[in-house]
């Protein structure tokens, strides 16, 4: 049995103003999510980064917060689960 290790390096990162791909310098994210407190073995291809802001957008800005989010399947795609009958 072989043992997935996701690489943090490709969490996709978004601006949440302009919704723009934000790209950072490699080992840019494993330091951040380090430096957070974020355990990157929690990570999976589910998640995403988001900033507050990007240098498209706010030329000139250096530093903007991010979160980690973790994407959901669309309702559609989702097992539907069923209701026990009343009474």
């Amino acid at each position: 049995m072989s043992v997935y290790t996701f690489d943090p390096e490709l969490l996709y990162v978004e601006c949440a103003k302009c919704g723009q791909p934000v790209l950072w310098n490699p080992g840019d994210t494993t330091r951040i999510l380090a430096w957070a407190g974020i355990d990157s073995r929690a990570l999976d291809e589910k998640c995403m980064i988001v900033s507050e802001g990007c240098p498209a957008c706010q030329p000139g800005t250096k530093s903007f917060t991010t979160q980690v989010v973790r994407l959901r399947k669309p309702d559609g795609d989702r097992p539907r689960t069923q209701r026990a009958p009343a009474n």
